[in-house]
């Protein structure tokens, strides 16, 4: 398991401090785990969960319901 380092959590919440760290993340709906010095450990996978976007131009399927077997008399 990789883990966001310190110095990148701290860019990605603007906080310094764990406590704050915390708030934020929860905030936003990260998962993560505290430490027992306190400090947070976020782990790569959630941060690219947040922040990766699908590629340009690969959308959604929609599901539909086919009704052109229906209102047929027979």
């Amino acid at each position: 398991m990789i883990f966001v380092s310190a110095e990148i959590l701290e860019q990605l919440t603007g906080k310094r401090r764990p406590s704050a760290q915390a708030r934020w993340l929860s905030l936003r709906g990260y998962k993560f785990e505290r430490r027992a010095d306190g400090t947070i450990a976020l782990r790569m996978e959630e941060l690219d969960a947040h922040t990766i976007s699908k590629p340009v131009g690969v959308a959604k399927k929609r599901w539909s319901v086919d009704l052109s077997q229906f209102g047929k008399a027979q």
